[in-house]
């Protein structure tokens, strides 16, 4: 049985691509893919992020994210929450395609109408009326069973989409689990224009930032595409990134673009 390096490794070679070219299709570190190749996945990042650079290499190769992603689960090698969490999330979404409830609705109209025993006791039996009496009865609840049932089977369907794209959301979108010490809102940044540094990613990027004046770490984590932050800080500061192209800066109203497209640092009144 194949490993999931090998399988992304022939994957990547049938479609003609270097480590290189996958790399700047998927905006993950080239070493980060080796290594991933060579089925170690260890690359000191938390399990989210690992991942998260599965699901989109996986993707990328025309394979099976959630066959990598379970493959990688059995490894042993992820936080074991993680995959309490998504196998409990499994259970839930199979827990609510519950259609036996449809016929409840169904059950809570019936004594709207007329039970068909009873409306025959109030003709006399010797009558043959009793018989046709009660038959429109018994078509009225088929009728309404009916479409109880198809409206409950719809509900659960929704019901299946949403709790489907919420947890696609979660999984394909890793954010950092520790927030920055200092990120003040837009409104706080507005209030103190000239100590705070605007961040905005262009496109994924890893951006660390670290004050001068006593050498405190003001920011380090990865942004995505589209991302913004707000940075509160004193004087000058020393701005590190990985790739420049994707991180634009702004301070004091001027905008700031990296002197290096790869990785590289800026220094920043």
């Amino acid at each position: 049985m194949q490993t999931i390096g090998e399988r992304l490794e022939e994957a990547r070679k049938r479609k003609g691509i270097s480590i290189r070219e996958a790399s700047e299709s998927t905006k993950i570190r080239s070493d980060y893919l080796q290594k991933f190749e060579s089925n170690t996945f260890e690359i000191g990042l938390p399990d989210i992020y690992v991942r998260g650079f599965l699901r989109s290499y996986a993707h990328f190769l025309k394979l099976s994210a959630e066959k990598i992603l379970t493959d990688y689960a059995g490894l042993g090698l992820g936080d074991p929450r993680e995959s309490r969490r998504h196998q409990d999330q499994q259970r839930e979404i199979m827990g609510r395609i519950d259609l036996p409830e449809a016929p409840k609705a169904a059950s809570t109209a019936q004594p709207a109408l007329e039970p068909p025993q009873q409306r025959a006791q109030s003709v006399p039996r010797s009558t043959p009326t009793a018989v046709v009496t009660g038959a429109p009865s018994a078509d009225r609840r088929k009728q309404l069973k009916l479409p109880a049932l198809i409206g409950g089977a719809v509900v659960a369907l929704i019901i299946l989409i949403f709790v489907i794209r919420a947890i696609l959301s979660d999984s394909s979108s890793p954010r950092t689990t520790t927030p920055p010490r200092q990120s003040p809102t837009p409104e706080a940044a507005e209030a103190a224009e000239g100590d705070v540094v605007r961040l905005v990613a262009v496109d994924n990027v890893q951006v660390k930032i670290i004050q001068l004046s006593d050498h405190q770490e003001l920011f380090s984590a990865d942004l995505v595409k589209g991302e913004t932050r707000y940075i509160r800080k004193t004087g000058k500061i020393q701005v590190t990134y990985n790739p420049g192209r994707n991180l634009r800066v702004e301070v004091r109203g001027q905008v700031y673009k990296m002197t290096v497209d790869g990785a590289g640092q800026n220094t920043l009144q």
